[in-house]
């Protein structure tokens, strides 16, 4: 499993509306792609999300079917290369099937 990041415009969602979001991430989790981590700010209307996926087509086609779309050059999807941890730049453990 790869490691991914996306970015999303959240227009008007509240607190309540991204919980019932990241839960319906949970729920609709399966072997090919899960939801690592939620960040949010409501305020200025933008969510990261972290995810573990196959490979990015497969993650776009559950995104969709969570009605979550990209939309624009403001909303993209990017394979995680490579991440920081304790001072040092590693490749991201893979969790496997």
């Amino acid at each position: 499993m790869s490691k991914f990041i996306s970015t999303h415009a959240i227009a008007c969602m509240t607190r309540q509306d991204v919980a019932r979001l990241m839960k319906r991430f949970q729920e609709e989790a399966n072997a090919d792609v899960s939801n690592i981590r939620v960040l949010c700010d409501t305020l200025s209307g933008r969510m990261i999300c972290e995810w573990e996926a196959r490979d990015r087509g497969t993650l776009i086609e559950w995104l969709k079917r969570c009605n979550v779309q990209l939309r624009g050059t403001g909303e993209w999807l990017m394979a995680v290369q490579y991440e920081s941890v304790d001072g040092a730049l590693i490749t991201p453990t893979r969790r496997q099937n």
